[in-house]
């Protein structure tokens, strides 16, 4: 019916009561899939830094959602203080650093780099918090990363974001509504938190929309 009702229809029903205006709004609001597809079109890929590296050589950081900002850095709101690290292709390393200092890496062998979701692997980020992400990709120089501002969010928001996790439990369906929810309030770092969070229930339509996003990414 959503797709397929003609404007004469519409009008027809609307003026006999029997369509409501909230009716046809939501019949015209594309699927969670479609809207997810539109956004990844936003993602812009992050340089890696240095001279020795190719300018073919950037990072596609899928969550925490990144932007950058008007000088070109990248920047990361994190809704969760357990935020999964997620980028689109083979890395070679992955490091965080608290002010100069790093105080979490990881590196991949020469035969097997890093791929796929990377749990949080310190504390939980504190509201306001900042932390750099780096993320060196397969190919690049030993120090030529992607680097990404990671800063927490407020206190109310953290808060509140956790029990809606902790709310949600295994119940897919509820998991995959917040998700929609957060794009309707244009929460698009939440919706991205939620949807990679290691909390996750695992269902067909939630990894289709997992898959989608790092087949796109």
């Amino acid at each position: 019916m959503r797709s397929r009702l003609s404007a004469a229809l519409v009008a027809g029903l609307l003026s006999s009561g029997l369509l409501t205006q909230a009716a046809v709004a939501q019949s015209a609001k594309p699927t969670l899939l479609q809207r997810i597809r539109a956004l990844i079109g936003l993602n812009r890929p992050i340089a890696a830094g240095g001279s020795r590296s190719s300018a073919a050589l950037a990072v596609c950081v899928i969550t925490p959602r990144t932007e950058l900002d008007a000088k070109g850095q990248a920047q990361a709101l994190v809704p969760l203080p357990r935020p999964t690290i997620l980028a689109a292709g083979p890395l070679n390393e992955v490091r965080i650093d608290r002010g100069d200092r790093p105080v979490w890496r990881q590196r991949a062998s020469s035969t097997q780099a890093i791929e796929g979701p990377i749990s949080w692997p310190l504390e939980p980020i504190q509201p306001g918090e900042q932390l750099t992400l780096l993320l060196r990709p397969r190919g690049a120089s030993g120090g030529d990363f992607a680097r990404i501002q990671l800063t927490g969010a407020s206190a109310t928001e953290m808060s509140s974001h956790q029990a809606l996790v902790d709310q949600l439990g295994s119940d897919a369906k509820a998991w995959l509504k917040a998700v929609d929810t957060a794009l309707d309030r244009d929460q698009v770092p939440l919706a991205w938190a939620l949807l990679f969070a290691p909390q996750d229930p695992r269902s067909a339509e939630l990894d289709e929309l997992r898959r989608e996003v790092l087949r796109r990414g």
